[in-house]
């Protein structure tokens, strides 16, 4: 093999790992771990939570919800980008929450919250 074709695999090869890393570390158990780790006390969001901000579950790969009072941060994994950014465009904020968007993923809560989260 020719030094251009071990160069070009190898390339490959990490373009690989770095995606199958960052679609591992984008799911519901990475940010619970990491939210525990801050000693946020964390749950899976049921129907209540997601109809409290109006979003329709059919959207929604999954949510968490995390609080260490007085903060508390909801991470929501939207099936599309899009929806995701409805969400955000047309979020309002009620008692000083906020609500930030990472492609798909959306944080609302406090801002000590989502910064937990992140």
């Amino acid at each position: 093999m020719n030094r251009k074709k071990i160069v070009a695999i190898v390339a490959v090869l990490a373009l690989v790992a770095i995606l199958a890393v960052c679609l591992v570390a984008c799911n519901a158990d990475s940010y619970t771990k990491k939210l525990e780790k801050a000693d946020y006390k964390v749950a899976k969001a049921d129907k209540d939570d997601l109809s409290e901000l109006g979003l329709d579950e059919s959207k929604i790969e999954w949510a968490v919800v995390g609080s260490k009072l007085p903060d508390t941060v909801m991470v929501i994994k939207f099936k599309k980008t899009a929806d995701a950014k409805d969400f955000e465009s047309d979020f309002v904020s009620i008692l000083g929450s906020k609500c930030e968007r990472s492609s798909a993923i959306v944080f609302v809560g406090t801002e000590a919250g989502i910064k937990a989260a992140k």
